[in-house]
This record gives structure tokens, C-alpha cells and sequence, in this order.
């Protein structure tokens, strides 16, 4: 398997241009930034493994269908009676901001535990994860951090995004959850803001030797207006953003890593994986909705892509 990823997905709820209490309109897809990776490198041609619960009822059963329909693998998505399935509402407020609200207290996706787990990671290229799943529970946080334990043991590269949620833990301890598995990560993607938060300081040269000390072999720092900086074997290597109309930002981050992934496992220099990234980023704020803009090998200029299905 080349990738193998864990997290909840939710149902998502849009209102799209409006707020939602001024439409009776509303669009619904499936919603999560680990799904929405899984969904990325599936369409890309690679083999996905996705890990998770949704509850035992129909907002579940979509989410499985869906990810199955994009060619994950959702043999360890289980169904529990035990909880609900997520749910997240999406509305575009009168400021012109998107709001994103979600229903996720006792969630199903929050039952996530190591027993969901594969024993041996042997064979999976590949592991990555998010710093939501930890906050999620405490059962989620064992299982993310023993999903890294067990990737390191066999051999498997890990990636991290930071991807900090204030709405689910407090700032500290999402800068203390995040250094204790950065220690874990081969790969780090964070973002301006939340290395600001972990640094204490908006400086630039201050963000960049936080970033620089980092114990992971590779950490991106994502910058302000687009654009991201690697810092790497005591190098710095840095791509401008790609140009883009911005229709909807929520889901960049995901496809940054969705790109950043495809070039690592197709053996591309990080460079190359910087400006892959930015490429289906820009994909992705191009297109209403979490993951319906992630491309397919078709969708790029170049053939590169297509190596990763007949590799």
C-alpha cells in the first residue's frame, strides 16, 4: 500500500455565496482533511488505506460509499452504533469570511482507537496523519501516535500537518501535542499561523529558525500569501504560490499534502514537491467544496502524474 491515513470524516452541510439562515438551499458532500488526502492520492492512481468509524446510520453509509467510490480502500472504516457520525456546516457569512461550525462533540469518528489499527505496517509506504485526530479524544490521540510508533518500526515514512483546530483544544496544548509528534514525523507541513502559535512570535527570521529546529527531516513552512519554504538537511529550498481566483479556501492545506505526497512517492526532489503541492492547492481554492477539486492525472500539464499509476 502506499499510503495509509486515519481521521474522521464528516458530512458536510454549504450554503455556498450565502448564510445559512438566509437560504433553503444547501449542498452536502463528505467533509475531513484525512479523507480528503485519501480521496487526492486515490485519484492520482496510488493504493489508499483509510482508517476511521462514522456511526451506523446513513451519513455513515455515505461517507464509506463515497470514499470507496474514489478508490480508498476502506476495509478499516468501521461502522459503530455506539455514536453519531459528524456533521459540519459551511457558510459563507456577511463579511464575506467563511464560517465552518462542526458537530463533533461524541462523535463516531471519535471512538477512533489503536484496536482500529493494523498490527504490522509492513508494506505501507507510507503514513500520514494530522494533529486534529489527536484532539479528537483521548482513544483517537493513542491511536494517531501509536500509527506513527508502528509506521517508524517498519520502516514507513510519516507525515504530519499540523492542521491546529482552536476549536478543539486550547493553544497550548496544541503546541505541546504537536511537539511531542513531530518527533515522529519524517515530513511536517505547517502553516504560518500555526508555527506563530508554537513560537510565541509573528517574526519572519524567528518563525524560520523555529521551523529550522524542528527534529523532523523535512518541515514546510507554508507561507503568508501562498507559497511554501522547506527546510531539509540544513537547506532551505522555497516555490512561489500558483496563481489562482480564489473560489473557496477551505481544503488548501489538504491538497498541498495531497501534491507534496505524490511527488515524494513518484521520487521527486523536494523542490519539486514544494511546486506540486502549490499546484493542487490552487486546484483545490479553485473549486467549491472540500475535496471536489483534488485533480486527476488528466488535469495537469505535464504526464508525471501518470507515473504514479504505472510505476
Amino acid at each position: 500500500m502506499d499510503c495509509m491515513t486515519l481521521g474522521e470524516s464528516l458530512v458536510g452541510f454549504d450554503s455556498g455565496e450565502s448564510t445559512l439562515d438566509a437560504t433553503g438551499t444547501v449542498r452536502k458532500y463528505v467533509v475531513g482533511a484525512e479523507s480528503n488526502v485519501a480521496i487526492g492520492l486515490a485519484r492520482l492512481g496510488y493504493t489508499v488505506g483509510y482508517v476511521g468509524r462514522v456511526g451506523a446510520d446513513s451519513l455513515g453509509r455515505e461517507i464509506i460509499r463515497t470514499l470507496r467510490g474514489e478508490g480508498v480502500d476502506v476495509t478499516r472504516l468501521a461502522r459503530t452504533d455506539a455514536a453519531p457520525t459528524g456533521v459540519l456546516l459551511k457558510e459563507r457569512l456577511r463579511t464575506g469570511r467563511t464560517e465552518v461550525t462542526y458537530y463533533r462533540a461524541a462523535s463516531a469518528g471519535s471512538t477512533l482507537s489503536a484496536a482500529d489499527l493494523p498490527a504490522d505496517f509492513a508494506g505501507i509506504r507510507r503514513l500520514h496523519v494530522t494533529g486534529i485526530t489527536m484532539h479528537l479524544s483521548e482513544s483517537a490521540r493513542e491511536a494517531t501516535f501509536t500509527a506513527m510508533e508502528r509506521a517508524r518500526a517498519a520502516g514507513s515514512r510519516v507525515s504530519l500537518d499540523a492542521n491546529f483546530r482552536r476549536k478543539l483544544a486550547s493553544d497550548g496544548d496544541l503546541a505541546s501535542t504537536f511537539g511531542e509528534a513531530v518527533a515522529l514525523a519524517d515530513d511536517v507541513f505547517l502553516g504560518r499561523a500555526e508555527a506563530q502559535l508554537c513560537a510565541g512570535t509573528d517574526d519572519d527570521a524567528a518563525l524560520d529558525d523555529f521551523a529550522r529546529g524542528l527534529p523532523a527531516s523535512t518541515v514546510v513552512l507554508k507561507g503568508r500569501a501562498g507559497g511554501a519554504r522547506a527546510f531539509t538537511d540544513g537547506e532551505v529550498v522555497e516555490v512561489p504560490a500558483t496563481p489562482v481566483a480564489v473560489v473557496d479556501p477551505v481544503g488548501a492545506g489538504d491538497g498541498f499534502a495531497v501534491g507534496y505526497l505524490d511527488a515524494l512517492l513518484r521520487g521527486v526532489s523536494i523542490k519539486g514537491a514544494l511546486e506540486r503541492g502549490c499546484q493542487v492547492s490552487a486546484k483545490i481554492i479553485g473549486a467549491r467544496g472540500d475535496y471536489q477539486g483534488l485533480p486527476f492525472p488528466e488535469d495537469f500539464d505535464d504526464s508525471s502524474s501518470v507515473a504514479a499509476v504505472t510505476r
